[in-house]
């Protein structure tokens, strides 16, 4: 019997951005690296029960709308993202 499954790419172990990771993603399928995918537990809130409103300075929103262009995701998913990378660290101190 042929063998008809093509070849998988290795999978990077960095990117260099939120967009070469995407770019990667939009071209390979998950279910071929199963085996380094890792079962969690999590519950997401279907409303949010807490919203926060900041204030920036002009250049603080300058660097963060670049940030926003270079990672190539939207503003709301950026901040989700630092947010829970630093109180993650926060928790694990």
């Amino acid at each position: 019997m042929e063998n008809d499954k093509t070849a998988i790419d290795p999978l990077p172990e960095t990117f260099d951005s939120f967009e070469a990771m995407a770019d990667f993603w939009d071209i390979h399928d998950v279910t071929d690296y199963a085996e380094f995918l890792t079962p969690v537990e999590m519950s997401i809130a279907e409303h949010p029960v807490t919203e926060y409103v900041i204030t920036l300075s002009d250049t603080q929103d300058d660097l963060l709308q670049r940030a926003t262009e270079r990672e190539g995701i939207p503003l709301t998913a950026l901040i989700n993202t630092w947010v829970q990378e630093k109180l993650q660290e926060y928790a694990a101190s």
